[in-house]
């Protein structure tokens, strides 16, 4: 029994519903809900009030806790892709069975990286471009290279891609524009590309795919690539049910293509999100993904389920860079050096006006990093002044928005 299955077990006995506990434990139930089945860990001060709650000591709790140094728990609990993992092994009847055998996967499957990370929204992506030709199509992956590999962004190719029966050729001069552009704001790396099956019926790469990745590869110094095969399941072609194999390349130039594991992060992926926001890349009709219906997507089995993509350091990661992106773009604004200063509820962005006038907007920590409040500063007499500013709606994926709020404050 894990610590979670204590809590619930010790707190049904009492007859305490679920509501009325994470009330007294000043948590949200929804909080209360993951820690009760597994996918939270509770720190040791609201340990010590679940124990108080329920009467118990909290040395009986911890008999169920995990035996680990508090900052390794505080790590786990900030990243779901491996605490998913971690209490995948914990569920099995024999956990150390279940770790040898993980430690096998490498040298029977994908040396190193068994497994790749990918949003629900960029599999709907790539179904839909599939699914809309009957010939061969495709398009490009793009990512964070990390201990686990994360796909934020699936795109369709450029206009001068080629396609036939048998035959799909990439619009390199697209791809080129793309890749530019996604690495220098968001810092994105090219993983490789995606494309379909359809008339060949093959499931995994062709010696073609497999030279043209290497020599990719070999061209920009990638020591590791993905490539995506996709094709109609061959019992639902009418209702165009796209199947999608993942596959990783490393150990070049003598790489080959390996099976993957997909860990799917549930919901739309802050790259699209922003993008679609700004209204940047209209070429690629980002908004279109969620006509794919997900019930339509196959995709080999999830051993470790699907991990909530709102939150972790798979958002963070793209929250640092949108905070970035931001003072870059105010810069150009002002052509004035800009402040960004980490606070307990976020971030605050400090914009000069004028001689010691600046407009602080108070941001939340939590994406999309919506607009709490905006002051107006004079440091020449240590004044802050809140505006009457209607930041309802406004976010840092609104950058538009936020920066003509910016301009009406300074010229008024």
């Amino acid at each position: 029994m894990q610590i979670g299955e204590k809590v619930k077990k010790e707190r049904l006995e009492r007859k305490i519903s679920l509501r009325e506990f994470a009330r007294k434990l000043e948590i949200s139930a929804a909080y209360l809900v993951d820690i009760e089945k597994g996918r939270r860990l509770p720190n040791q001060e609201l340990l010590q009030k679940i124990a108080d709650i329920l009467d118990v000591s909290l040395s009986t709790l911890n008999q169920y806790n995990l035996e680990m140094p508090k900052h390794i728990k505080t790590w786990i609990e900030k990243h779901p892709i491996f605490s998913k993992l971690f209490r995948f092994i914990l569920k099995q009847t024999d956990p150390v069975k279940a770790i040898e055998e993980l430690e096998e996967i490498p040298t029977r499957t994908i040396p190193q990286a068994p497994f790749l990370a990918i949003y629900e929204s960029e599999l709907q992506a790539i179904a839909l471009e599939a699914s809309s030709w009957k010939v061969e199509t495709g398009g490009d992956l793009f990512g964070i290279w990390g201990d686990i590999p994360i796909i934020y962004l699936a795109t369709r190719v450029g206009p001068k891609a080629i396609r036939s029966n048998a035959h799909f050729r990439l619009d390199v001069d697209y791809l080129i524009k793309v890749s530019s552009e996604l690495s220098s704001e968001w810092g994105l790396r090219y993983f490789g590309d995606w494309h379909s099956h359809h008339k060949l019926g093959l499931h995994s790469p062709s010696s073609g795919d497999r030279n043209r990745i290497k020599r990719l590869a070999e061209k920009n110094s990638f020591g590791e690539m993905a490539e995506f095969i996709t094709s109609f399941a061959s019992d639902s072609k009418k209702d165009h049910i796209v199947q999608i194999h993942p596959f990783v390349y490393r150990g070049f130039p003598e790489a080959n293509p390996a099976d993957s594991f997909l860990i799917v992060l549930k919901g739309l992926s802050p790259i699209r999100e922003v993008l679609i926001k700004r209204k940047l890349m209209p070429e690629q009709n980002l908004a279109s993904y969620s006509t794919f219906q997900l019930n339509k997507i196959r995709i080999p089995e999830e051993p470790l389920g699907r991990v909530i993509g709102s939150e972790g350091n798979q958002q963070r990661l793209i929250s640092e860079r949108l905070l970035l992106n931001v003072g870059t773009e105010f810069k150009r604004v002002v052509s004035k050096n800009i402040e960004m200063h980490q606070t307990s509820f976020g971030h605050i962005l400090v914009v000069p006006v004028r001689d010691e006038q600046c407009v602080a907007f108070a941001l939340d920590g939590k994406w999309p990093h919506k607009i709490l409040q905006v002051d107006r500063l004079d440091r020449k007499i240590g004044q802050s002044t809140e505006l009457d500013v209607n930041v309802e709606s406004l976010s840092l994926l609104d950058l538009d928005g936020v920066i003509n709020c910016y301009k009406v404050i300074r010229d008024n």
